[in-house]
């Protein structure tokens, strides 16, 4: 396994930070799977949303989860 260093916003990065080893290591499975199937970025992107709608997260519950404590 290798590391990688990805660019993203300040708000993410925090999040990402405390989460649990068990949720990073969920996030690096799914990452790994998406691009393996070497698509481009926006249909990796696209993937996740729909993924991520068949689980039942709505704009919404997104923003929510998204809002600073």
């Amino acid at each position: 396994m290798k590391k990688i260093i990805l660019e993203v916003n300040d708000d993410t990065a925090e999040k990402f930070g405390k989460m649990s080893p068990s949720e990073k290591k969920t996030v690096s499975r799914e990452l790994d799977r998406l691009v393996t199937k070497k698509r481009n970025l926006l249909e990796v992107m696209d993937d996740m949303s729909q993924q991520a709608k068949r689980k039942g997260l709505t704009p919404e519950i997104l923003e929510e989860l998204l809002k600073d404590e």
